[in-house]
């Protein structure tokens, strides 16, 4: 009982650790040899600072408004040459993507452009095969991009937007990068075309030349924020600096070291609860040596030392085994889990102190959980022990009964008062307005659970009568083990406590994790139903140039023929304004119902005050009203359409996936605006529409919202003048795509459109990433 729960502490701590960079880790992989990496973010700035270790985190003197008060926003970079000695080498790297063709079809991938082979990257970058680029027409692939690619060295490969051939002359291993992540490497300007650094894109790594913290400072100054290598060997004194969000962090550590303390203090109850209950059984298996101890002269407090110093003998060889297994199966589990990423296991990081730290703290359990049975064994009735009698039960008065209610009563207090202040301390949902309440509420949700268990097992002789009373009338055998367990209790309550504790701690994690689990399932958002392979048929030419191709057909038999599609429908939707309007003409909106708000808050959770789906109120590129055929909606919902939602749309009216949509009179609100006042407003601004049109509605909703808002027969839109044309192509897939199967799909969508990306989007639900080509 106390080596599994070591086990576990020991293989979390192997794994936790090794997840944490040391300083020399950090430097390998951030900059290999290098001595800084620099990077240009503002034009010189005397307010600039930095955080010394996380040049990320950084911020300058801004109005109220939020506009830097030192910068103006079309103010030049300054050029980091200038910044450092003329004998010092500055490498440039630019992060890019480019589109490739590969064994299967065309695969869009990250690429970086600059001398990513030079010896002085190493371990950050490391060419393991091959040799170096020479011109802009030869590249460097990771080792799962030959794979992917199809190609071996010397090989031929082609490149997309422009089209070209390259070839490939090396491997290089990025330290960063997982084994099955693929990319592309060649000189500066190779997929760019822009040969010279860039001020405002690239990456800048100086060589030969130490910056200590007062030379960061002043590069802080000119516009540019830095990660040193001597910075990280010897950072400044903590509260040296000043910065805004170091107090973000420090409330992120201290949230972690609360619930560590909490975790550590409710760990040590329950082990000893589990581990107490055993002793408590052994003490009385013992108690004739016990008696034989005391009846030779042995004192009271012998016999506590003799029943404590077993439980450190067993709780030290608990903890000895439970590291044991602890480290093997942390160990284990780092080797079956590892991608080859220096960044997810930075090193194998055995703390011998701590494993050390972790078998005492198991000795120190064990004795814990051996002093109430020592306590018990130091009264034993030594006549009655020696002659094998029975101690007679002892009956208490109801004194400990209301005790023990009440400190059921005191954690089930402490838990609800945990759940409020944890609610006072979010100022929105997703946005903690007070670190302190929030990690006090923490401590009384986890205190509080385990204190009315405490109380539980006080009252468990009551609760034991209850129960035998009940199963009494179940027969003879169950009435016998009744009244065994009520006047046995020395025995029963130890069982109890164990069997209570561990269906306690399983139920509290499966409370936690299944929480966590659905809180995130509910913040999910689907652009379709699970299972569902969207195409949209408008793409970009230009860059600032859409176009919407009329390759319905042919995409419809494309995944029908290449994906097994079993259902596929042609939608068509009515278009917003483009984000290029500048005019007045009349666009389509569908009015909210009035009691419908959305006030906007920053933070991580921008849609914490919405009282509906977030997209519901914003004027994006999507449209709001789609339409079809009945068989159409039905593939939209991923269900049969309602009677009710069928006569509506064969009457002329509409259906509506979301209630806020639909006005108190049944109708939805079309309300036509002014395309240039549409663009980039919320719903809640009052701008006067130009007309107005309701349309008899009924609502069917999805069983998860997605981002299909009205639907409505074609001829009805086309009766209340909107003018739908055909969007997008939506199919119910068989099984996930891989992505083998996303380069075949990539690949068709440009040979159908001539060269021109299409969004193409697999909805896996959450829990998986949703696949994303285009």
């Amino acid at each position: 009982m106390v080596a599994i729960p070591v086990a576990g502490l020991s293989g979390v701590a192997l794994v936790g650790l090794s997840m944490v960079p040391t300083v020399d880790e950090t430097i390998a992989v951030e900059l290999g040899q290098a001595e800084a990496r620099i990077n240009m973010i503002s034009s010189p700035d005397p307010s600039l600072i930095q955080r010394p270790a996380r040049p990320g985190w950084h911020q300058v003197e801004m109005d109220s408004a939020g506009v830097p008060v030192n910068t103006q926003a079309d103010a030049h970079l300054v050029d980091p040459a200038t910044l450092v000695p003329a004998d010092s080498t500055l490498l440039a790297l630019r992060s890019t993507d480019v589109t490739i063709e590969t064994a299967t079809g065309i695969a869009g991938i990250p690429a970086v452009e600059g001398e990513t082979w030079n010896a002085e990257f190493d371990p950050k970058y490391a060419l393991v095969d091959g040799r170096a680029p020479q011109t802009n027409d030869e590249i460097l692939v990771t080792a799962a991009g030959l794979d992917r690619l199809g190609v071996g060295l010397g090989d031929r490969a082609t490149l997309l937007d422009p089209e070209r051939s390259v070839t490939v002359v090396g491997v290089l291993d990025v330290a960063e990068y997982p084994d099955s992540k693929i990319a592309v490497f060649g000189r500066l300007g190779a997929f760019t075309g822009d040969t010279q650094p860039s001020v405002d894109q690239d990456d800048f790594y100086l060589f030969d030349h130490a910056l200590n913290w007062t030379a960061v400072q002043q590069l802080n100054e000119s516009g540019a924020v830095v990660l040193s290598k001597s910075v990280l060997l010897d950072p400044p004194p903590v509260g040296s600096y000043q910065l805004q969000a170091s107090a973000e962090l420090q409330g992120a550590a201290t949230t972690v070291v609360t619930l560590t303390a909490a975790g550590v203090a409710f760990a040590v109850l329950e082990v000893a609860l589990l581990a107490g209950a055993a002793f408590t059984v052994g003490v009385r298996h013992q108690q004739r040596t016990l008696a034989t101890v005391a009846s030779v002269g042995g004192h009271r407090r012998t016999l506590f030392q003799i029943v404590t110093a077993s439980g450190l003998v067993l709780g030290l060889a608990g903890g000895i085994v439970g590291v044991a297994i602890g480290v093997l199966s942390g160990s284990l589990f780092m080797a079956i889990t590892g991608d080859g990423s220096a960044v997810q296991y930075w090193g194998y990081h055995l703390s011998i102190p701590i494993l050390i730290g972790i078998a005492l703290f198991a000795m120190l359990i064990g004795w814990i959980a051996a002093l109430l049975p020592a306590w018990t064994a130091s009264r034993l009735d030594v006549l009655a022990a020696l002659r094998g009698a029975r101690s007679p039960q002892v009956v208490h008065r109801t004194g400990r009964r209301w005790i023990g209610i009440s400190i059921i009563v005191a954690g089930v207090a402490m838990t609800a008062g945990g759940a409020l202040a944890g609610t006072a301390s979010f100022s929105t949902p997703g946005v903690i307005d007070n670190s302190s309440l929030y990690q006090l509420s923490i401590m009384l949700v986890l205190a509080g659970p385990v204190l009315a268990q405490v109380g539980a097992l006080l009252v468990a002789p009551v609760i034991l009568s209850a129960l035998a009373a009940l199963v009494t009338r179940l027969g003879t055998g169950a009435r016998l083990a009744a009244r065994d367990v009520v006047r046995n209790r020395s025995r029963s309550l130890p069982v109890l406590a164990a069997i209570m504790t561990t269906v306690f701690v399983g139920t509290m994690l499966l409370a936690f994790f299944g929480g966590s689990d659905q809180a995130s399932r509910e913040s999910y958002e689907r652009w379709n139903a699970e299972g569902q392979m969207m195409v949209d048929l408008n793409g970009w030419t230009d860059g600032t140039s859409q176009i919407i191709y009329p390759i319905a057909p042919e995409v419809s038999t494309m995944l029908r023929e290449q994906f097994g599609a079993d259902k596929v429908s042609v939608l068509s939707g009515v278009q917003p304004a483009s984000p290029e309007a500048t005019d007045n003409s009349p666009k389509p909106l569908v009015v909210l119902r009035p009691e419908v708000r959305c006030e906007l808050v920053s933070g991580s959770n921008p849609a914490g005050a919405c009282d509906a789906p977030f997209w519901l109120f914003s004027n994006g590129s999507a449209p709001q009203i789609w339409t079809g055929t009945i068989d159409d909606l039905a593939l939209i919902l991923d269900e049969e359409v309602s009677r009710d939602a069928q006569r509506a749309l064969r009457a002329g009216g509409a259906v509506s996936l979301y209630p806020q949509y639909v006005q108190d009179d049944g109708t939805i609100q079309i309300d036509w605006m002014p395309a240039s006042t549409m663009v980039g407003d919320d719903q809640n601004q009052k701008v006067a529409p130009l007309s107005t049109k309701t349309i008899d509605a009924v609502v069917q909703q999805p069983a998860h919202p997605i981002h299909f808002g009205v639907f409505m027969l074609e001829s009805t839109a086309r009766s209340h003048g909107l003018a739908p044309v055909t969007l997008r192509v939506l199919a119910s897939l068989p099984a996930p795509l891989d992505d083998a199967d996303y380069d075949q799909l990539w690949g068709s969508l440009r040979s159908l459109t001539g060269g021109t990306d299409l969004l193409a989007r697999y909805e896996a639900g959450p829990g998986s990433t949703i696949e994303t080509s285009g």
